[in-house]
């Protein structure tokens, strides 16, 4: 029975609810009639540090940008977006669109590419994140759906205690991410867009004012100093991470993903 209940609550919030949300978007009042002078997307999968990069691009002056505006499913999802962009003053506005959110929850379009699509004929300027690993992206999945912490700031408690990782679990995320992987390069393929990974731009804070700059410059904005309170949530080491570290490795080397095994601290 609870997890009956579970399933129909979630069934109620990623769909229904969708709807109450999107009839609310519509009943709120426009606050400008011209659309803003620069608009971009933000597509990336969970759990790639979308919304450090959030954070820090929405601390410039000139933007204002929503996170997962489409997060639940949508009758008319074009014109969710163009109703939230025009309830924003600033001249840069933007939004956050989870791979996963167009290919399994916007059931209502046709054509998931030609959304995109869409986005780029009306001016967005796609901002591609990605990991290049996916084991460091299963296990960073995993260890913030155990803690329910996704995440994490200065002023929040730093202890993170190992996890247990089950086999199926980790391989539930390993093919998930290798299945979005696929279904990114196949709606972007063609497609105008700034590419970048968590790996080479996020995940070393000395970088972070290079790939601010790199975005702001995509964006024809002024560079700004990186400012944000975000820290990582997820150990480096596996044995950090897992209380099974040994586990994790031979049931890994064993799969199609044991090429990402090198990259992932003891």
């Amino acid at each position: 029975m609870p997890d009956a209940l579970h399933g129909f609550a979630k069934t109620v919030n990623v769909f229904y609810a969708g709807y109450a949300y999107e009839a609310a978007q519509h009943l709120r009042p426009t606050v400008r009639s011209t659309p803003p002078e620069t608009r971009f997307v933000l597509f990336a999968r969970g759990r790639s540090g979308t919304t450090l990069l959030l954070s820090m691009l929405n601390a410039h002056p000139a933007v204002e940008a929503d996170g997962e505006i489409l997060r639940r499913r949508a009758l008319r999802p074009l014109r969710l977006v163009k109703q939230c962009k025009a309830q924003t003053q600033a001249p840069v506005y933007g939004f956050k669109l989870l791979s996963y959110q167009l290919r399994s929850l916007q059931t209502h379009l046709s054509d998931r590419r030609a959304f995109l699509e869409a986005l780029v004929e009306q001016g967005y300027r796609v901002l591609y994140l990605r990991r290049r690993n996916l084991l460091r992206h299963a296990l960073s999945g995993l260890y913030a759906e155990h803690r329910r912490r996704w995440h994490q700031t200065d002023t929040d408690a730093t202890d993170r205690p190992a996890i247990r990782v089950r086999r199926d679990d980790l391989f539930r995320w390993l093919d998930g991410s290798a299945q979005l992987r696929r279904f990114e390069q196949e709606v972007l393929d063609g497609l105008p867009h700034l590419s970048l990974t968590y790996e080479e731009h996020l995940e070393d804070p000395a970088r972070h004012a290079d790939t601010l700059h790199r975005t702001t410059d995509r964006l024809d904005l002024d560079p700004i100093a990186p400012d944000t309170s975000l820290r990582k949530t997820t150990p480096r080491r596996l044995s950090d991470l897992a209380t099974n570290p040994d586990d994790v490795r031979r049931w890994v080397a064993a799969s199609p993903y044991a090429r990402f095994l090198s990259a992932v601290s003891a």
